[in-house]
């Protein structure tokens, strides 16, 4: 089988943070047989070559010069939730030549199926192609493009367009089938499909990496260590985290929150830090390689992610991260909110709180710090959920089972 994967993030050079879960989803279905073709537009910071991958990657040139080709990867909006002004120029240009590039490979390799990932750009794109050579369109949303698709009419009317086309539409999050469904999406199309991770990227750290770490962030040996990671925007509700800082603190001295990543977000946040008196007690180490992260969650002691619904409604699925805290046998408390429920399971793998409510977060932390057994219990049961449930096996086994082929193959 031929699959064609639309998207517009991927990591830019083998440790980029840039989506590396498209990457991810990539890899693991080409091992499962299937010929993949990943089509992304082009853009200046691309640093790939054929040695570092396994799957076709196709890029398309949409804008002239070369530098000015700035959409896409994590580039589109500010803050996760207001579209920066550049877009409405460049993006009739990326529709245009990415439906005529898309063409161009079809007719080359004939695909049996077009994989879309996010509603706009790419489903649109994937949905002309879709329609115009009868190629059954797959369509996986994210979020951040049904914010788009809100934005205004044509945006809503191309996303109501592609819904049309679509076999399957597909999402990590109920809430996000629930929107799906508002613009047009009937219930027969729609799947839920859990995201995962790939444990073996997080075998443990050896004792010298995690001294290493821990003296480069000047972090005191008897602290235990909250982490948190995520692109700093407001849907990731770190604020939230560090509101409730001084009140772990009254309760639990010896504890360092790190918030990694970064992001526009970033300068508010440390002066919130700041503002709060906690400013020794945070570290904001910004970006995390992806051949370091391992050891940052092994480092730890518990993970957090306290995502909110951002202000204009935008909010993630299920972020990877939190599979890869479990993956490293860390005990997770995050919000009950979109798609997180679908992975923690509340008072055995981990705590899920309310929304923006920094007394929750702060109960749920003191009960994890002030308790190494729980910790390692909660860790060690979201470790044995994560290998059994919650892997990129399981979720390229689910994208093949709606493939019309793979369904086809699998009812033999």
């Amino acid at each position: 089988m031929k699959v064609c994967i639309l998207t517009h993030g991927y990591p830019l050079f083998p440790t980029d943070t840039t989506a590396p879960f498209m990457e991810s989803i990539a890899e693991t279905l080409q091992e499962h047989n299937v010929d993949v073709t990943v089509f992304m537009p082009d853009t200046p910071q691309l640093a790939r070559n054929p040695g570092d991958h396994s799957v076709n990657l196709q890029t398309y040139r949409y804008f002239f010069p070369r530098r000015l080709q700035q959409l896409g990867y994590a580039n589109t909006l500010v803050n996760d939730c207001k579209m920066k002004k550049y877009v409405y120029l460049l993006a009739p240009f990326m529709f245009l030549f990415g439906i005529v590039h898309l063409i161009r490979l079809h007719r080359k390799h004939n695909f049996d199926v077009i994989h879309a990932h996010w509603l706009l750009p790419n489903g649109f794109i994937g949905a002309i192609v879709s329609k115009w050579y009868q190629v059954p369109l797959v369509l996986t949303v994210h979020g951040s493009d049904l914010f788009v698709a809100k934005l205004n009419p044509f945006f809503k009317w191309m996303s109501k367009w592609t819904l049309k086309q679509t076999v399957k539409v597909t999402s990590s999050s109920p809430t996000f089938l629930q929107m799906v469904e508002a613009l047009g999406a009937s219930e027969e199309k729609q799947c839920l499909v859990n995201h995962g991770t790939t444990p073996a990227e997080f075998s443990p750290a050896s004792s010298q990496q995690l001294i290493d770490l821990r003296q480069s962030l000047s972090i005191p040996e008897d602290h235990l260590i909250v982490f948190s990671l995520g692109r700093i925007v407001l849907k990731k509700g770190f604020e939230y985290l560090i509101k409730a800082i001084p009140q772990i603190q009254d309760k639990v001295s010896n504890v360092t929150v790190i918030i990694g990543g970064d992001g526009s977000d970033l300068p508010r946040l440390k002066l919130l830090a700041e503002e709060q008196g906690i400013s020794d007690n945070i570290r904001f180490p910004g970006t995390i390689s992806r051949a370091d992260v391992s050891v940052y969650f092994h480092l730890c002691d518990i993970f957090t992610l306290p995502a909110v619904f951002d202000p204009k409604g935008n909010v993630d699925g299920c972020p990877i991260v939190i599979m890869e805290a479990m993956a490293c046998g860390k005990p997770v408390v995050v919000t009950n909110i979109s798609g997180i429920p679908q992975a923690v399971l509340h008072g055995k793998t981990g705590y899920l709180v309310g929304e923006k409510d920094s007394d929750a977060l702060v109960t749920a932390l003191v009960s994890l710090l002030t308790d190494p057994e729980k910790r390692n219990r909660f860790g060690s049961a979201g470790r044995q959920r994560l290998l059994h449930e919650l892997t990129w096996e399981k979720t390229i086994e689910q994208f093949i089972s709606l493939y019309p082929q793979g369904n086809e193959e699998s009812s033999k």
